[in-house]
């Protein structure tokens, strides 16, 4: 990171330029190095992992749901494949929750059935 008065190399948790003493927040250059922009941004996951966190939230819509499992699996096989690639979370949370509201239509189906029966 530099400064951006007198652009001096800055270490990353100083927050003032040990050259010119410039006090203002130093932003660094990398979103994927802010921990900050992390934690807000799906920045360094894998881009299937980012899909099954969403397509699981929507899963309540049962259609997504089978989609959900399919992007959880495939996003835990790239975060295997590139270790450096975060996301494993939204994976499971995807996997979770697609395999629920996939299931849980075919045991009302299936319990529909049996009652149906007597």
């Amino acid at each position: 990171m530099f400064c951006p008065n007198c652009g001096a190399p800055i270490q990353a948790a100083s927050l003032v330029c040990a050259s010119c003493g410039w006090r203002e927040p130093v932003r660094s250059a990398s979103l994927e190095l802010d921990p900050a922009m992390r934690v807000l941004l799906p920045v360094g996951r894998s881009f299937y992992a980012i899909i099954a966190g969403y397509l699981g939230l929507i899963s309540v819509l049962v259609f997504p749901a089978p989609f959900a499992i399919l992007f959880g699996f495939l996003a835990l096989r790239d975060i295997k494949r590139h270790p450096e690639k975060g996301g494993r979370g939204r994976a499971v949370f995807g996997l979770i929750m697609g395999t629920m509201f996939t299931l849980l239509p075919v045991a009302m189906i299936a319990i529909a059935a049996l009652t149906s029966r007597s």
